[in-house]
């Protein structure tokens, strides 16, 4: 009995050991902007929302199909566009493992689905 005992309570402390996993966190989500009218001079950047004067990226440059794609940590941030033609800048989330996706319409109008 005096075995009995400490060997079970050394197998179920081994049993809970085994069964936890480590969870994996995501720290990122994507941004895919898409651009209806995309004039060949058009470069955007990022910056957080709480500080839109500080950019976090160098500017980017849609593809040819007006398409852009880029990784960010998770929070709040302003896409700004410049551009011979108006786009307004436009605030949106990043979560995590999700992908934000903002369309700019033909009216250069930004929408954040």
């Amino acid at each position: 009995m005096k075995f009995i005992k400490p060997g079970l309570t050394v197998l179920l402390l081994l049993t809970l050991l085994s069964s936890c996993k480590k969870d994996d966190f995501l720290y990122t989500g994507k941004v895919k902007v898409t651009y209806t009218n995309h004039p060949t001079d058009l470069n955007v950047y990022f910056s957080p929302a709480e500080n839109p004067q500080l950019a976090i990226t160098n500017w980017l440059k849609p593809d040819k199909n007006g398409t852009l794609e880029y990784d960010l940590n998770i929070g709040n941030y302003i896409l700004t566009s410049s551009s011979t033609t108006f786009f307004g800048p436009v605030g949106f989330q990043i979560r995590a493992g999700k992908t934000t996706v903002i369309n700019f319409d033909s009216s250069n109008a930004g929408n954040v689905q």
